[in-house]
């Protein structure tokens, strides 16, 4: 089974869907497949000869990764992922430490209630910096929202991105999965069905619904309204193609999602197929 938007993994907000789509890149990675190897004492002398020059950083990230060939996402995501991608803290929030009534003259609870603060939620938030104010209740919203604005600007702390706050982070500024998605269903066609022209592979990836509207993946001749079709097919799903090696191959050196360009390794897809259908033994092909 392919990862895809319905699967619980994805539906967890924030982060974690993209490093479940990382992982399947990494399984598709020849040059990881090698770190795996090289970890096991396992390199032919063939694969020796074939190591990229950066291999270093490949091994880096396989260290930080580990062995994903087998794993399932969710212990993955227990026993590694939360140490890479995870805070050692809970997420800060704006919390009401006490209230006053009107009229109210200082309560002995007030200074238990800012003691329990200090000892339990601001230390599981990591004691970060923070404001205490006194904020009356019988002014305008508007009004008291303006005040606390310009004492937070004054206070003049800086909020780090929240890469920062974790080991790993992803490269991309801005993340859109469809792609992803895409790029990784176009590896899996590939592999299971490495004899096939790119245009079929298009069309069982998706890659592009535009052309493919009226083809018959299973036709043996272009009909005369689908001819032009499969050219352009054929053309996208080969750039389609390299896109999501590039994708694995950056993944393998720590980079995702990336797709700048590096040399390729040689995609051995019927030796993919092999590994993944021991990762998923119930694979059915595409």
């Amino acid at each position: 089974m392919l990862p895809n938007k319905s699967m619980k993994d994805w539906g967890t907000k924030g982060i974690q869907g993209y490093v479940m789509l990382m992982l399947e890149y990494l399984r598709l990675s020849p040059s990881y497949e090698l770190a795996r190897k090289t970890s096991m004492g396992k390199l032919t002398a063939a694969e020796k000869k074939r190591l990229p020059k950066d291999f270093d950083l490949v091994l880096k990230t396989y260290d930080e990764y580990g062995d994903i060939s087998t794993i399932k996402f969710a212990d993955w995501w227990v026993q590694t992922g939360m140490g890479l991608y995870g805070s050692d803290y809970i997420k800060p929030q704006v919390r009401q430490i006490g209230r006053i009534e009107k009229d109210e003259k200082y309560e002995i609870g007030f200074s238990k209630a800012l003691e329990q603060y200090f000892k339990t939620f601001r230390k599981h938030e990591g004691n970060g910096p923070g404001l205490i104010l006194a904020v009356p209740l019988g002014m305008t919203k508007k009004a008291i929202l303006k005040e606390v604005s310009n004492m937070i600007n004054k206070a003049g702390v800086v909020v780090p991105p929240k890469a920062q706050k974790s080991k790993r982070s992803l490269t991309a500024k801005r993340l859109r999965s469809a792609p992803l998605f895409i790029g990784l269903h176009l590896l899996w066609a590939k592999a299971q069905h490495p004899d096939w022209a790119n245009w079929r592979l298009g069309v069982a990836a998706k890659v592009s619904p535009t052309n493919t509207v009226g083809l018959d993946i299973n036709a043996v001749k272009a009909k005369a309204k689908t001819a032009d079709q499969r050219i352009n097919l054929t053309v996208l799903t080969s750039r389609a193609l390299k896109k999501a090696q590039l994708i694995s191959e950056n993944a393998a050196r720590g980079r995702f999602p990336d797709s700048k360009a590096i040399p390729l390794p040689d995609y051995d897809y019927a030796d993919i197929y092999r590994r993944m259908r021991i990762a998923r033994p119930k694979l059915k092909k595409a």
